[in-house]
């Protein structure tokens, strides 16, 4: 049988633990790692709650025609002849939005609203327009005002009376 020599014995225990600290060592130094932090902000609910309502004002039967209320509670007419008093005010409707302050929203609109009068007379309002239009900032004190003006379409001879519909107004955190 062969042995080997004395040098070879002794030192391959020393090259072994070499080999396996300088292994270990470059484990070590393979890894790295970093920590980052964990946020959440919770704000308040956006609502929304009706000031006024969109009122056209007192229409006189005729031709038929379109009356337009703006947001700023102007109107304009085309046809029938319109009169206002102070019994029949015009004025664009009006909410108030609250949430977080200093955050945006966005407004949406409806494109078509039926009125219903008497003898099952109709009337349709649309082109719904609002004021801000379609993205809004909540003031620092947490409200904002938001206005919706919308056309109203008037038959000829429409019959005389009241007419009365509801529509939504949805505003959004964006």
């Amino acid at each position: 049988m062969k042995t080997l020599p004395q040098f070879t014995v002794r030192s391959l225990p020393i090259a072994l633990v070499a080999f396996l600290a300088f292994g270990a060592a470059q484990s070590a130094s393979a890894q790295a790692s970093a920590s980052a932090n964990a946020t959440a902000t919770i704000v308040p609910a956006i609502t929304i709650s009706k000031t006024s309502d969109l009122q056209f004002g007192l229409i006189v039967a005729g031709p038929g025609g379109t009356l337009m209320v703006g947001t700023d509670s102007s109107r304009t007419v085309n046809g029938p002849a319109g009169l206002t008093n102070a019994s029949y005010p015009v004025s664009a409707a009006s909410f108030t939005v609250t949430g977080g302050a200093n955050l945006t929203y966005s407004v949406s609109l409806p494109t078509s609203v039926s009125l219903s009068g008497p003898s099952s007379s109709t009337m349709s309002v649309n082109a719904f327009t609002s004021n801000p239009s379609s993205t809004g900032t909540i003031g620092a004190g947490g409200t904002s005002t938001l206005t919706v003006g919308a056309t109203l379409t008037v038959g000829a001879a429409q019959t005389a009376g009241s007419y009365t519909g509801t529509f939504s107004v949805t505003v959004n955190y964006q």
